[in-house]
C-alpha cells in the first residue's frame, strides 16, 4: 500500500513538474463580460456623459481596467481643453493689446481736419468773372 502512495506522488509530482515547465498547454483567454463603455471620443466628452456614466462592477468592485481606460479618457479631454482654453485667452490678450496699441496711436497724432461732404465746384475763369459783376450790381442796389 505504501508503494502505490509513493508512486501516486511522483506521478502528482511529475505532473506538476511538466505543466510549470510549459508542457501542460495554454490556457484559453477569455473575453471580457463587461459591456463597453459608450463614452464618445475624448475631444467630445461633455459633463453629460460623465453623469450618465454607470461603471461596470466584478465580483471584488468596479472593473479595475474600466476605470483607468475612462480615467484616462477623461484626463486627455480635460488636457486638450485646458490647453484649448490656454491658447484662446492668449489669442484674446493679444487682440485686446493691438486694440489698445491702436487707440493710443490714434489719439497721440493730431486729428485730421474735418471733412465736409460737399465739395465747392471750381468754375471757369470766365464765369467766375460773371458772377462776381453780378454780386458788385446787387451791392450797388442795396
Amino acid at each position: 500500500m505504501l508503494v502505490v502512495l509513493v508512486i501516486a506522488g511522483l506521478a502528482v509530482l511529475a505532473c506538476v513538474v511538466m505543466v510549470s515547465l510549459g508542457h501542460g498547454g495554454e490556457m484559453a483567454e477569455f473575453q471580457p463580460d463587461v459591456p463597453p463603455l459608450g463614452l464618445p471620443a475624448a475631444g467630445q466628452l461633455t459633463a453629460a456623459d460623465l453623469i450618465a456614466l454607470q461603471l461596470p462592477l466584478s465580483v471584488v468592485g468596479y472593473n479595475t481596467q474600466k476605470v483607468d481606460e475612462t480615467l484616462q479618457r477623461v484626463s486627455t479631454a480635460l488636457s486638450e481643453r485646458d490647453t484649448r482654453i490656454a491658447v484662446l485667452e492668449q489669442r484674446v490678450a493679444e487682440l485686446l493689446a493691438g486694440r489698445l496699441q491702436a487707440r493710443q496711436e490714434a489719439y497721440a497724432r493730431p486729428a485730421p481736419p474735418p471733412r465736409t461732404e460737399h465739395q465747392p465746384e471750381i468754375l471757369p475763369q470766365g464765369l467766375a468773372n460773371g458772377w462776381e459783376s453780378d454780386r458788385a450790381d446787387a451791392e450797388e442796389t442795396w
